[in-house]
C-alpha cells in the first residue's frame, strides 16, 4: 500500500495540482496532509477543498490555528500574519467547519502525523537539528512520525541513544524510530523551488521523497495579483 504525504501546501494550487498528477502516477491509495494548507499562497479555499476531498488523514498547521482564532496571527511574523488574515477572509463556511474538525495530531498504520513536533503538537516548535529531533523522538510511541512545518525535507532515526540524520530521497524503515519530513508542496525553503512531497510504501517499509516541477511563475503572479506581499512571490522563485 502506497500513501502520499503532503505538507505545507500554503494556498499554492499550481504546485498542488502538479503534485496530484505525480501522486496518481505513483499509484497511491491514500493521501495524508500534515497541515498548513493555507497561508502565503493565493488559493486557500481551493487547497482546503482539495485536502477535504482527497486526504483520508489531515492535521492542523499553525496557519490554520491562526485562521481559526486558536492563536493570534501576531504570533506569526508580519508577512505570515497578513497572509493568514487575507486567507481567512476567503475561506467558506464549509472550509472553516472542515478545518475545525481536524486534530492537532493523528495516527494511522503505526505512524504519528503532526505538523510541528510530536513532543508538543500545536506549539509551533521547529525540528531543525539533531537536538530537537532527539527530544521529539523520545516522546514518540510509534515507529514513524511524519511532520512538516520547516518546509525542508529531512529524516532522522533514533537507534539506541543515538540520533542520525538520514540521507534522502529514500529512507528504509527498519530498526529504531523515525522522524520524516516530506518538505513543502507550496513553498519549499531548501533552495529548490520544485514542489516537494513523499510516498510512504507500507509494503516495502520505505519512504520516498519526490520533487516535481510546476509553473512557479504563475503561482508567483497570482500572489502579486491578489495583493499579497511581494516577498511571498519572490521566495517561490528561489525556493527559500
Amino acid at each position: 500500500m502506497k500513501i502520499g504525504i503532503v505538507s505545507d501546501i500554503h494556498g499554492n494550487i499550481h504546485a498542488l495540482k502538479a503534485v496530484e498528477e505525480a501522486l496518481n502516477r505513483e499509484g497511491v491509495e491514500e493521501v495524508w496532509s500534515l497541515g498548513d494548507t493555507i497561508g502565503y499562497g493565493a488559493f486557500p479555499s481551493e487547497c482546503v477543498s482539495w485536502v477535504r476531498e482527497n486526504c483520508s488523514k489531515a492535521v492542523l498547521g499553525n496557519h490554520e490555528l491562526a485562521a481559526l482564532g486558536f492563536v493570534e496571527p501576531e504570533e506569526l511574523n508580519d508577512v505570515a500574519a497578513k497572509a493568514v488574515r487575507w486567507s481567512r477572509e476567503r475561506l467558506s463556511r464549509e472550509d472553516i467547519a472542515y478545518l475545525r474538525s481536524l486534530p492537532l495530531h493523528d495516527t494511522a498504520y503505526g505512524c504519528r502525523l503532526v505538523h510541528d513536533t510530536p513532543a508538543a503538537p500545536g506549539s509551533m516548535e521547529y525540528i531543525l537539528d539533531k537536538g530537537s529531533a532527539y527530544r521529539a523522538l523520545l516522546s514518540l510511541k510509534e515507529k514513524v512520525c511524519l511532520f512538516g512545518h520547516t518546509h525542508i525535507p529531512v529524516a532522522y532515526r533514533l537507534l539506541g541513544s543515538a540520533v542520525d540524520k538520514l540521507s534522502l530521497p529514500i529512507v528504509l524503515i527498519r530498526g529504531g524510530r523515525y522522524l520524516i519530513n516530506p518538505g513543502s508542496v507550496g513553498q519549499p525553503r531548501d533552495k529548490d523551488p520544485r514542489a516537494s512531497f513523499g510516498v510512504l510504501d507500507l509494503e516495502e517499509n520505505a519512504f520516498y521523497l519526490h520533487r516535481i516541477e510546476y509553473n512557479v511563475k504563475e503561482a508567483a503572479r497570482a500572489i502579486l495579483n491578489a495583493g499579497l506581499p511581494e516577498f511571498l512571490a519572490a521566495r517561490l522563485l528561489l525556493g527559500v
